[in-house]
């Protein structure tokens, strides 16, 4: 499962977020404001990204190539992201084929549009050799529906796109790392202009495992260290850095102007002001009378904190509503493969008070290019998608609306 395992490692930490200013005073002042606040373009899992019109999502055909499907909200179908009548999907003429480049493709969306970034495989040299140019790290741009394809950026060999993107009205943030010298990796904080592709990079900011995790105003929050978790804001305009009074083992998710993580020994939930720093603690029940060997905060709603945790019952989600009082959920998922042992009903978006999930899920295998003409074996999963509201969600009521899956 290379491909997959390559996706969700850089995709692990990352978690939804897409912050924008409010503004008042003189007319046009709220216009300027909405266009220059940066937006985080996080996956909303480590399978895809979506909108208020919908889920993108990528899926591999027999030879390992990449097919962009859309899960439309309206229709509650899920389609390939293709418009052309009586199209095979199956080479670059259809808007919605990727070939395989070594590394697979990561889609991030907007509402008007959609990115489409392969990180690069720098510390592979097989992939170069199978693939060619397919391999280097890019970034492409497209409509909504999949049109107007165009590589925004492409970076060199001996580089790797290390975090997703963010963007404003002008500009794509990134972080890139460049292992071509020979003592150490270099990371750059990569501006990217939308209109001309033009770059500039910042390596003011060398810290380990640099990443982008969200946005506040004209700051991208950034993550770095290893085994532990840094935070850190930093001004796109001004270069300047400035460190957040948050530590955690694991990831911090950043909501509504504050950053937040739970603290796996005590349960508690922190919260730090991306505005003035300001902490303020939540106490929780989430560790009462049970052991939670693993906890992560993964997303902050109108309903409460979401964790995922792993307990001696199984991995699970639970809600822990601004109280601290905790709710289980249930629900679990159907899979084809025995071996699969997550089975926690996942929440892939948030489509108003409604939850894209996936009731069930498949496991097939597909032959990816290998070395000297070879091929090998990947498993990947196919998920069955449903909506469901957030009460039937957090009431444990598999109140499905299935999403019918065409071609």
């Amino acid at each position: 499962m290379k491909k997959e395992q390559i996706r969700k490692s850089l995709l692990a930490t990352v978690l939804s977020a897409c912050l924008m200013l409010a503004g008042c005073g003189a007319p046009g002042t709220a216009t300027r404001e909405k266009e220059d606040a940066i937006r985080f373009l996080s996956s909303d899992s480590p399978y895809g990204s979506g909108n208020e019109s919908g889920y993108y999502y990528f899926t591999s055909d027999e030879n390992g190539n990449s097919l962009l499907r859309f899960v439309d909200y309206a229709t509650l179908q899920d389609v390939v992201l293709c418009g052309q009548p009586n199209c095979a999907h199956r080479d670059e003429n259809c808007p919605a084929w990727f070939a395989w480049n070594g590394v697979g493709a990561n889609v991030l969306a907007s509402q008007d549009s959609l990115y489409i970034l392969s990180s690069g495989a720098p510390w592979s040299d097989w992939v170069f050799d199978t693939c060619g140019e397919k391999a280097l790290p890019r970034i492409i741009k497209c409509g909504p529906d999949g049109s107007n394809r165009q590589e925004l950026v492409r970076f060199g060999a001996a580089e790797a796109i290390s975090s997703m993107p963010a963007v404003d009205g002008k500009n794509l943030y990134t972080v890139v790392t460049d292992y071509g010298a020979a003592d150490k990796a270099v990371v750059k904080i990569v501006t990217v202009d939308l209109a001309t592709g033009a770059v500039s990079a910042d390596e003011s900011v060398q810290r380990d495992e640099l990443r982008i995790v969200g946005a506040w105003g004209r700051e991208l929050i950034l993550q770095f260290g290893t085994g532990r978790n840094y935070y850190a804001a930093y001004n796109v305009d001004t270069k300047a850095l400035r460190d957040l009074d948050m530590t955690s083992a694991s990831a911090a998710v950043v909501s509504e102007g504050a950053l937040y993580c739970v603290d796996e020994t005590t349960g508690v939930i922190r919260t730090v002001s991306l505005k003035d720093g300001s902490v303020t603690e939540l106490q929780t029940d989430l560790l009462a009378g049970e052991s939670i060997p693993w906890l992560m905060l993964a997303n902050v709603t109108e309903q409460g904190y979401v964790v995922q945790a792993a307990t001696e019952e199984g991995y699970c989600n639970l809600l822990v509503d601004f109280e601290g009082e905790t709710t289980r959920q249930t629900l679990q998922a159907d899979s084809t493969e025995d071996r699969d042992n997550m089975r926690m009903l996942e929440i892939f978006a948030r489509q108003g008070q409604n939850y894209l999930v996936s009731p069930s899920r498949t496991y097939n295998t597909v032959r990816t290019p290998a070395p000297n003409g070879a091929t090998y074996g990947e498993d990947i999963v196919e998920y069955a998608f449903a909506l469901i509201s957030a009460e039937d969600f957090w009431n444990s009521m598999p109140n499905y609306r299935a999403v019918t899956r065409v071609g």
